[in-house]
């Protein structure tokens, strides 16, 4: 069941050749999420960008970087995180990578949001949960 919807991403955040990622929770599971940043627009990416001491650069979010990380480890999880206002945040709000590429492909301003992450305690790391049985706001633009 999804709880809300948000703003399509369609920039990442890179630092090198690498899409900067929240530090993530330990997980039960073997296989580790991936996790990254995504950006609706520049001055969604700008507000991240003033707060973090990262060089980061923008680049353009593609359906061929989604489809070829979808097709790697199916069965895991795979999020991007949607207008983070900095990588401190408490409660960071995504969507899978499926998710997103469905609203490129149909075109859509919005996408479902699926997933909280949410700072693990007084650790700056990020434990992951779904959204179907938590309550937050229709729209988390």
């Amino acid at each position: 069941m999804v709880e809300g919807f948000a703003k399509t991403p369609h920039y990442v955040l890179k630092e090198g050749s690498q899409p900067t990622c929240p530090s993530l929770s330990q997980t039960p599971s073997q296989v580790h999420p991936t996790v990254i940043y995504g950006f609706s627009d520049k001055p969604e990416y700008d507000v991240f960008l003033s707060d973090s001491p990262l060089a980061l650069t923008p680049y353009p979010l593609v359906k061929g970087f989604l489809k070829n990380q979808i097709e790697l480890n199916i069965g895991s999880l795979k999020l991007i995180v949607l207008d983070a206002i900095s990588s401190t945040q408490q409660c960071l709000y995504a969507a899978t990578f499926q998710s997103v590429l469905e609203s490129f492909q149909l075109g859509t301003e919005s996408v479902a949001v699926s997933h909280r992450l949410v700072l693990d305690g007084s650790s700056p790391d990020y434990r992951i949960e779904t959204c179907s049985s938590l309550p937050f706001p229709r729209s988390v633009s």
